[in-house]
């Protein structure tokens, strides 16, 4: 489906696409992963300290791999399966889950600059007889008929949903009997007094394209209400601390430069992305979740 045949495209769905086709190309292939562009779990000494590039390390790109492994686990899937990708990203997720399990993976996104680049990838792998993508809006509705799904994974995407108690609410109808939906994403520490929340979360929405963040105890009550029984729902224990330095490391060399006058305007728009995300971080307020849920039989 074209973006422009999609009725439920909201002014913010648009804002989400252009987001990701600005910033996937100049920043995420080219100084992030050019297969991953998530978060990750690294082990003592495998990140990358500043300064040092981080698209071509070979240590920080089994950090984002692990990090996909700690997500998927809990959905334990098998050749059979049947996998969607919700927010599939530019498609490292998809080819991972098909060289590692044998599945099939059909992506879903909202913007098509990355399924382009994603396709690409597929075709380089010679993994398209078992991954495929979609253009869709996962805020409103998912390319798929009813319990036809296995597994749903979505990685660091619904926090940008217009919608995300229709997109579970989706994510059920799709998901065969006993199917498990498995994610990881950006929210809010429970417990947060408005005063923390107008300092330090609402200044995220807009730089990241986000119109509100879930905490734990919201996201459980979503699931619920989507009719999800809610198997887990973890945080890494410190064990994603080194992300924070990424944050806080991206916005002092960015700001480095703006300081020398060399910082053309596309990157001071992400220098003050990583400078609200790195406030909100270190504040306390600000946490990654994983959580795995499951359509009862």
């Amino acid at each position: 489906m074209d973006q422009r045949d999609e009725p439920a495209a909201s002014a913010h769905d648009r804002e989400v696409a252009r987001h990701y086709d600005e910033l996937t190309e100049d920043f995420y292939i080219k100084s992030w992963n050019p297969d991953h562009i998530h978060f990750g779990l690294f082990e003592v000494g495998e990140c990358p300290e500043k300064g040092e590039p981080l698209a071509g390390s070979e240590e920080f790109a089994r950090g984002l791999e692990r990090m996909v492994e700690a997500i998927v686990t809990p959905a334990m899937i098998e050749k059979d399966h049947r996998v969607v990708d919700a927010g599939c990203g530019i498609g490292g997720t998809a080819i991972h889950l098909a060289k590692t399990r044998g599945c099939v993976v059909t992506g879903v996104n909202l913007s098509t600059r990355q399924l382009e680049i994603a396709r690409k990838k597929v075709l380089d792998a010679g993994l398209d007889q078992r991954i495929g993508f979609e253009y869709g809006n996962c805020s409103h509705s998912l390319p798929f008929g009813n319990d036809t799904i296995d597994v749903v994974v979505n990685i660091e995407s619904a926090c940008h949903y217009s919608d995300r108690e229709r997109f579970l609410h989706e994510v059920r109808r799709i998901l065969k009997p006993g199917g498990r939906i498995v994610a990881m994403d950006w929210l809010m520490c429970d417990g947060l007094t408005n005063d923390q929340h107008e300092q330090y979360i609402r200044p995220l929405f807009e730089p990241w394209a986000m119109r509100s963040l879930e905490s734990r105890s919201t996201y459980t009550r979503r699931l619920r209400g989507a009719g999800l029984v809610v198997v887990e729902f973890e945080g890494f224990n410190g064990k994603d601390v080194d992300n924070q330095r990424l944050v806080q490391n991206n916005y002092q060399i960015l700001r480095g430069l703006e300081s020398c006058g060399l910082l053309p305007a596309k990157l001071r728009r992400l220098m003050e992305k990583f400078q609200v995300l790195d406030v909100a971080w270190q504040s306390g307020c600000f946490e990654l979740g994983r959580y795995c849920a499951l359509k009862p039989e």
